[in-house]
């Protein structure tokens, strides 16, 4: 059985041994149950989970209030919360059983919309970005398009536990997937855009302000996020398309691609990642269930912000405040918040 590299506590060293076999018998087991058994123990786990997790229900109501204001009673916040535990189970659930997709079967799991001819085109053929956000089922959504109109190149985080790196790019590397750590990833990305391949971006992740990022609204609040998708996009002149998996009451996912975002070389940083954003914002609004509200999202107070303005979580940094005056210049006055309907 693989086991860390580096010498481990005995403690740590038998965690990561019972998540390995943990994980490992995930992989053999739910390839094997009816897709429906498995979402129904999705409900069940995420169930679970939200009732024993005191402080991940914290993060999530904080979210959601700052979020969505009052547009919802605290009946429906309360199932949003639950809800976003259901979702991160099934997520994780279906990625195991991902290997019982084909491509021959595609229309049994999937739709897919193209918000216009361009971003069919954009979607479809030649080089191109995706950028996308944990919502609904983002594994499927990667997995979905390499089986319909080719594979992409991702970047995928290494686990502290090095045996579950190896695990996780195995299972998401299907229907050809190329997985990359993030060490290297920018001139790898560049070089698989240059060929004429495509990549896919996480866009709703925080990073650090000191590393290839910048500042960005996100319902109205200040957040750091990487500039990756929209600085590939400036160098290679691929497209930048939004992308997102919605969950379809038929049981199927709706891959829907939107309108390319505009960037050239001269485009600043700051602005096309924002316009990106934008893109997928309205959707999240639209389906708030479907976003992982359980992540810290907004982990740092932008310099002069009222802190109640804030998650609790979100705390003054000296980096944030230096990247939020570089990035100053390129701000805009944003639009006002788009109508939920």
């Amino acid at each position: 059985m693989p086991v860390p590299e580096r010498t481990l506590p005995p403690g740590l060293r038998l965690r990561y041994r019972f998540e390995w076999m943990l994980l490992r018998t995930a992989e053999a087991v739910v390839p094997r149950l009816p897709l429906g058994l498995v979402r129904f123990g999705a409900r069940v786990l995420g169930t679970l989970v939200w009732m024993g997790d005191v402080k991940g229900r914290h993060v999530i109501r904080e979210n959601l209030r700052l979020a969505l204001g009052d547009t919802h009673d605290r009946a429906e916040l309360r199932r949003l919360e639950r809800e976003n535990y259901r979702l991160f189970a099934r997520t994780f659930l279906e990625l195991f059983w991902g290997s019982r997709l084909k491509a021959e079967d595609w229309d049994r799991y999937f739709t897919v919309t193209f918000d216009s001819p361009r971003a069919e085109a954009a979607a479809t053929s030649g080089k191109c970005i995706f950028a996308t956000a944990h919502f609904g089922n983002f594994e499927w959504l990667s997995l979905g398009r390499a089986l319909r109109f080719g594979a992409s190149m991702i970047i995928a985080q290494d686990f502290k536990n090095p045996p579950l790196t190896t695990l996780f790019h195995r299972l998401r590397s299907r229907g050809g997937q190329i997985i990359i750590s993030q060490e290297g990833a920018m001139l790898k990305l560049f070089r698989h855009l240059k060929r004429g391949g495509t990549v896919a971006a996480l866009v709703d992740l925080n990073t650090p302000p000191d590393q290839s990022a910048t500042v960005i609204r996100r319902f109205g609040m200040w957040s750091s996020i990487s500039v990756l998708h929209v600085a590939l996009a400036a160098r290679t002149g691929a497209p930048v398309v939004p992308a997102l998996a919605l969950a379809r009451d038929d049981g199927r996912w709706e891959l829907r691609f939107l309108d390319p975002v505009p960037v050239s070389a001269d485009t600043p940083l700051q602005e096309a990642a924002q316009q990106c954003w934008d893109a997928i914002e309205p959707i999240l609004r639209r389906h708030p269930g479907q976003w992982m509200w359980l992540y810290k999202h907004w982990r740092f107070l932008p310099p002069g912000c009222d802190p109640s303005d804030y998650p609790s979580y979100a705390n003054p940094s000296a980096r944030f405040r230096r990247l939020f005056a570089t990035e100053a210049p390129n701000i805009k006055t944003p639009p006002p918040p788009p109508e939920v309907g």
